[in-house]
This record gives C-alpha cells, sequence and structure tokens, in this order.
C-alpha cells in the first residue's frame, strides 16, 4: 500500500516572542501540535533584538505580540522588515488590523498580522504557507496505482 505523508521542515527555527509567559507557553504548544520543535521563546524586547541581530542564524518565523516594542517606541512591522534574520514574522494583537498579509514579489511572506493571538488554524494556514507539504503530499492511496505496483 502506497502511503505518503506530510513531512514538516523539522529544522525550521521559530522564535515566539511575548511578555506574558502563559500566552508563550500557549503558542508553543500550538506549535508543537502541527510538529514543529525548534522553538525559541522570549519574553523582552532585548531578548527578541539580540536573537535577531545580524550574528545569528536566522528564524524561519518570528511570533510576537505587538506590545512586545511599543514601550521602546519601536514600530514592530518596520522591526520585521529590517532585520535579515527574520525570514517570516506574524504580528499579534493588532487592533486595528484584523487579518493583514503582506507579500513580496516572489510570494514569500514578509510579514502577517492579526488582531488577536494567534489560534491552531491561523498558524497552520501560515505554516503551510512558509513550509508547504512536498508536491505529491495530496496523493492518497489510489486502487489502481496499487495494482500497477503490484504488476
Amino acid at each position: 500500500m502506497l502511503m505518503v505523508h506530510h513531512m514538516t521542515n523539522k529544522a525550521l527555527r521559530i522564535l515566539i516572542a511575548d511578555e506574558r509567559h502563559d500566552q508563550l507557553l500557549r503558542i508553543e504548544k500550538l506549535l508543537n501540535r502541527l510538529d514543529y520543535y525548534r522553538i525559541a521563546p522570549v519574553r523582552t524586547f532585548e531578548e527578541l533584538s539580540l536573537l535577531t541581530s545580524s550574528t545569528y542564524e536566522p528564524f524561519d518565523l518570528l511570533i510576537v505580540n505587538r506590545a512586545l516594542a511599543s514601550s521602546y517606541g519601536i514600530d514592530m512591522d518596520k522591526f520585521c522588515r529590517e532585520r535579515r534574520q527574520i525570514l517570516h514574522a506574524l504580528i499579534y494583537e493588532s487592533p486595528t488590523v484584523p487579518l493583514a498579509l503582506c507579500l513580496d514579489c516572489l510570494g514569500r511572506i514578509i510579514y502577517a498580522s492579526l488582531a488577536d493571538a494567534p489560534n491552531a488554524s491561523e498558524l497552520n494556514i501560515l505554516l503551510n504557507i512558509i513550509d508547504p507539504p512536498p508536491r505529491w503530499a495530496c496523493l492518497k492511496t489510489l486502487p489502481w496505482l496499487c495494482e500497477v505496483v503490484r504488476a
């Protein structure tokens, strides 16, 4: 029997930044349920800034609470776009933006914004764009294909 499964990229590096410990844990657990485990949680803007400095390996995805940088007067959208160490960003708790998704000319996500913290469905959609399933993952066991393989 031929079975094809979606294999996520276990090497995908994800950074979560939020002052609230409970929110960090909730998002990390949601990511774990989606089979993502290379996750670094941080609680301060200083940690976020340090980890996204040019001397470190880039993060494939930053999931960040907009309020984390507000007390510093920093525009989180601009911060994410200007940091080369942030390949994709999801900025949440953006009350004026119910959902915004910006793409560059290659279709690569630059950043996404949500009004509230992300839920499992929103994370799944975003991660399927960033880390798409293999080309043939949509194939399931096909009876005629099994017959061809057996012959």
